[in-house]
């Protein structure tokens, strides 16, 4: 893959096979590997995205992004419990850059209970 690949940057990805209650299906996913690590490795760290269905509730460990936010269509939520790894040539459109300060903090927050690191 020839295009510089940054966190925070959402993309598509399709990470089949997947088993069980992964997250399947080509759909958008938020990277979240670092620097010069991103830089090195064939694989890239990342969370998919799901649209938000009417009514849903979001929990301490999603985020929701609004529609618009980042070149995103549907108003959709960041699984962060669904942490994936996945090689890079499974990335296919990027949609753009997440800037928002505050909603880049509300992920890494909710990556943060994920993983018991308070």
């Amino acid at each position: 893959m020839n295009n510089k690949i940054l966190k925070w940057e959402i993309w598509t990805a399709n990470p089949e096979p997947v088993v069980g209650s992964e997250q399947g299906k080509t759909r958008p996913v938020l990277i979240i590997i670092e620097g010069y690590t991103n830089d090195v490795l064939n694989v890239i760290n990342l969370l998919p995205l799901t649209t938000r269905k009417n009514n849903r509730s979001i929990y301490p460990n999603e985020v929701l992004i609004h529609a618009g936010t980042s070149g995103l269509i549907n108003e959709s939520i960041v699984l962060c419990y669904q942490i994936r790894t996945i090689d890079k040539r499974k990335l296919g459109k990027r949609y753009g850059l997440l800037q928002d300060e505050s909603l880049k903090e509300e992920i890494i927050e909710a990556l943060k209970f994920q993983l018991g690191i308070m």
